[in-house]
């Protein structure tokens, strides 16, 4: 899955200029999984209360909740309610019963919000019992029955509503082997983006569910575990005018003697997950079907919008033969859809040939869709369609070896589209994921890649970016140390072996290591148990032909100590020059300390020790090789600069060295010809910013500006401000954050006020402005924008959204919003939520991006904290990503986070919430520390 913190890129094209040279927009990437999220999921609208009690709103006060008491064991119809915190020893369902099939039947229509059905589970039972448990959620039950043993047993069900599950208990023991469960059912379409639900945005609906992680169980009574493989089979009853998809192929659409409905049957599928399982039901248009080596294609969307799917099905048709060959295995389903729904709480969700995406994820509007946003579409559809062998075809046992899924798709999608669509630099913007994934690692409060979980809640939680880009970075560090063709035989191999199986991390790590005859357990084991990651230190010895290397756990706070030593089997891959020319070295490095002999003739002219980026881990150069470095950076690869500045950065956040040193290595890279390097750049440019403004000091805030203006006023000078015809990509993407620094930071009132031309003449035409910068000039005009262009800007995205404008060119004005200072407008900004103008997946987008500016951030935690129960109704990612962005709050706020988030949160994201205070208390401690130096070195700047 995609989650909804993922970088969401924004690319180009359709301008007659070549796609590369359309630019990259540092204004287009919006908080979506995870987590950067991709894919993140789980989307579950918890509510988690005392046991015996749920909570329903109070109709006569907004906001206000009553307590309402449960009634259970209730023989012909019961409620499966809300839950709870639960014992960890009792949350897993028994292994003697296990299905084989589903039969499920459903009726459900847009404008009604019950659904009624009935589910046949044909079972194996592996012992006798007189007791069956499954899992339901917010169902009411009837008419359980079992046939089996040429019997029909009638059954009573009692609902455990902290569980979410139903024990049937029947009369008499049952036999074992093959037996039929019958069970009508009711329910109430959600709330929020999980489970069966509403998806909208504006006046844009359908019926669609999102069941991962542990959803399944609030649309139909099932075996909610990645374990139960079972083979799904939907009969859906809907409106006459409705399209209905489902993981299967259609066998037969019946219309019912009125006229007013029609019954969609499909095949059944594949043995899959219950997580995996999927519907959406509305007005529904496809493109024309591609079948490729024997599968069909097609990207679905609402009726009017499907030709922008061409682009999506056109990437699918070269993924499949690409991933056929990786794996040497075929496609395993019958069909591959792609799906664009209106509202959607992860970036994507993997189900089984039913593959479901936010509309940005998916849509291409040739005419005003840039490069970078072209660019992440190919990213998620890659990452999707990489489930279907890993994560569908094998699927992890527990939820624990979840990585195994997230990890593995995201690395061989990175793979994928590297080779594919090598322009992208695919792997050189996988840096500023990593980035984030290396600074929540440095945290006290981080996990393990592998980490053992109990509850539905803690499985909502690893939907991180430690599961994610960590889990990738240490996939590929492998990868890159035993070479591709071992690493690929090894996940050939695991692939056949346990296809339509459940897997764990134990049984990858066993085929890989018959592959490469290499210690792979004794490697991955460090990586994947262990929380954290290392540090190295590297220094010249005195003969200037070896080094010292010495490792140590990293963390971001000064005062942070680990209970124990930790070590690391460290694939090391280090490169270095000399007068024969650069040459690559690999080693080993698994104790705490070593000396490593470098083959070297004459002298080391420079030296980095993780080559190209690859390896999951900090580097300290001496002063030296770092002042070596620094004079010869043109030899660095792209995200080697990039990395070498993000760990300069890191050593300065925890107090390692002043902030003058890490200023001195901003100057040197914002050199950087690398337009990946130069986006870093500004991005610490604008971190810098808020840490002056946040000083009160006037004169430095004014120095800062003018300094900015001084170093990249000429690079865009020379550049211009037009894209010029057959310039290259790099040059067309530098000139996005060139404009970012002068007009965003610097506030350069010349470009502001061309920025601010541009952004109405896009207003006009949308089509008339690159779509690389029309991002950028929307946001730059509104940042001093007044009242006026803020009812321009709603306006615009209404009348885009209702006219079915391509989802990047609206979403130009809806992320534009947080960037209007005036505090009126940020009040208005968040009534947009209120009067439903923002879209259902976009409140907590809105939300998380407030919270990151200082202009908006008290706003809107003032706003989460009056309206809880709609952040609540977001469900569990997106509660965890808001909790977690608090982090954020100046400290002085510390006890009031403390107070309501005690007081609200009932036991749900708790590792988000302990990393929002310890990334509180973090940067508090850093401003005090740097004041005096930065005020100092930008007083420096200003003399001749």
């Amino acid at each position: 899955m995609t989650g909804p913190f993922c970088k969401a890129g924004a690319g180009a094209r359709g301008s007659g200029l070549s796609r590369c040279a359309r630019g990259r927009s540092a204004f287009s990437r919006v908080i979506t999984r995870a987590t950067y999220g991709k894919r993140a999921s789980a989307g579950r609208n918890q509510r988690p209360l005392s046991a015996g009690w749920y909570t329903i709103p109070a109709p006569q006060a907004k906001g206000r909740q009553m307590r309402c008491p449960i009634s259970v064991a209730v023989r012909a119809e019961i409620v499966a309610s809300d839950r709870t915190v639960m014992d960890p020893k009792a949350y897993r369902l028994p292994q003697h019963v296990r299905p084989k099939r589903y039969d499920i039947e459903l009726d459900t229509r847009l404008g009604v919000p019950e659904f009624t059905g009935r589910v046949s589970i044909t079972l194996d039972l592996g012992e006798p019992c007189d007791l069956i448990e499954l899992h339901a959620r917010d169902l009411r039950l009837f008419e359980a029955q079992l046939d089996g043993d040429g019997q029909t047993h009638p059954g009573d069900v009692t609902l455990d509503a902290e569980r979410e599950t139903a024990t049937i208990k029947f009369g008499k023991p049952l036999p074992t082997g093959s037996a039929t469960l019958h069970l009508r059912f009711v329910g109430q379409l959600s709330r929020g983006m999980e489970g069966l639900y509403l998806a909208s945005d504006g006046p844009e609906q359908v019926i669609c569910t999102q069941f991962q992680a542990t959803d399944a169980r609030a649309a139909f009574p099932c075996f909610d575990e990645p374990t139960f493989k079972a083979r799904f089979a939907f009969t859906i009853t809907t409106a006459a005018d409705a399209t209905v998809l489902s993981n299967g192929p259609v066998v037969a659409v019946t219309p019912s003697q009125n006229g007013r409905s029609q019954t969609w049957c499909f095949a059944p599928t594949k043995p899959m997950s219950s997580y995996l399982a999927a519907l959406v039901i509305g007005d529904l248009a496809g493109t024309a079907e591609e079948t490729v080596h024997g599968t069909p294609l097609r990207v679905w969307a609402l009726r009017g919008k499907e030709h922008m799917g061409q682009f999506a099905q056109q990437y699918a048709a070269r993924l499949l033969p690409w991933y056929e060959t990786y794996f040497d295995v075929p496609y395993h389903f019958d069909k591959y859809d792609q799906v664009a729904v209106p509202g959607f709480s992860s970036g994507a969700m993997e189900n089984s040939g039913l593959v479901l995406f936010r509309q940005t994820g998916l849509l291409v509007d040739p005419q005003t869709t840039s490069w970078e946003q072209e660019k992440y579409i190919a990213h998620i559809v890659a990452h999707e369609f990489a489930h279907m062998w890993f994560g569908n075809l094998v699927t992890m046992q527990w939820w624990d070896d979840l990585w195994l899924n997230e990890a593995f798709a995201e690395w061989v999608s990175m793979k994928a589209v590297s080779l594919l669509s090598p322009d992208y630099a695919i792997w050189d913007d996988f840096q500023s994921s990593k980035s984030g994934a290396l600074a929540t690692d440095a945290l006290e409060t981080t996990h393990p890649i592998y980490s053992p979980v109990a509850t539905a809640a803690e499985a909502n939680e690893l939907f991180d970016t430690i599961t994610y880009v960590k889990g990738c970075s240490v996939l590929r560090m492998l990868e890159h140390f035993l070479g591709e063709p071992a690493f690929r035989a090894g996940v050939r191999t695991y692939m056949r072996e346990f296809a339509e199986r459940n897997t764990v991390g134990a049984d990858l790590w066993r085929h890989l290591q018959e592959a490469s005859r290499e210690p792979i357990a004794q490697i991955m084991q460090s990586w994947i148990t262990q929380s954290g990651h290392p540090l190295i230190d590297v220094a010249l010895n005195p003969d200037s032909h070896s080094l010292h290397l010495r490792q140590e756990r990293f963390f971001s706070s000064p005062a942070a100590m680990s209970a124990a030593a930790q070590t690391w089997t460290i694939p090391l891959v280090l490169r270095f020059e000399d007068a024969a020319g650069v040459h690559e070295l690999r080693q080993l490095l698994d104790t705490p300390e070593t000396r490593i002999a470098l083959d070297v003739q004459g002298t080391i002219k420079w030296c980095y020790a993780n080559a190209d980026e690859i390896g999951f881990y900090r580097q300290r150069l001496d002063g030296q090789l770092l002042a070596q470095v620094l004079a010869n950076l043109a030899q660095l690869t792209t995200s080697e600069q990039m990395g070498l500045l993000r760990d300069q950065w890191a050593l300065t956040r925890r107090g390692d060295q002043a902030i003058t040193q890490f200023l001195d290595v901003l100057a040197a890279m914002g050199a950087s010809d690398k337009y990946h390097v130069l986006s870093q750049v500004v991005t610490y440019l604008h971190t810098l910013e808020d840490l002056i403004v946040e000083t009160g000091d006037e004169p430095t805030l004014q120095r800062f500006r003018a300094w900015v203006s001084r170093q990249y006023g000429p690079k865009l000078a020379a550049s211009g401000l037009a894209p010029k015809p057959g310039e290259t990509c790099n040059t067309a993407q530098q000139r996005i954050a060139l404009l970012d620094a002068l007009a965003t930071v610097a506030h350069d009132a010349a470009i502001l006020d061309q920025a601010t031309q541009w952004a109405d003449c896009e207003a006009a035409d949308p089509a008339a402005v690159d779509p690389n910068l029309a991002p950028l000039f929307i946001r730059a005009a509104a940042q001093f924008g007044d009242e006026a262009r803020f009812e321009r800007y709603v306006h615009l995205y209404q009348q885009r959204r209702a006219a079915g404008a391509g989802p990047h060119q609206t979403n130009r004005y809806l992320q534009s919003f947080p960037h209007f200072r005036s505090p009126e407008l940020v009040r208005r900004t968040l009534q947009l939520i209120e009067q439903q103008i923002v879209p259902q997946e976009g409140v907590g987008g809105l939300l998380a991006g407030m919270l990151n500016r200082k202009h908006t951030q008290l706003a809107a935690w003032n706003y989460i904290k009056e309206h809880w129960a709609v952040v609540h109704a977001l469900g569990a990612l997106w509660v965890g990503g808001l909790v977690q962005a608090t982090g954020q709050l100046p400290v002085t706020l510390r006890q009031d986070v403390v107070a309501f988030f005690d007081a609200h949160l009932n036991g749900e994201a708790q590792m988000s919430y302990a990393r929002a205070l310890e990334a509180m208390d973090q940067l508090a401690e850093f401003k005090t520390r740097t004041r005096d130096d930065l005020i100092a070195w930008f007083a420096q700047q200003d003399k001749p």
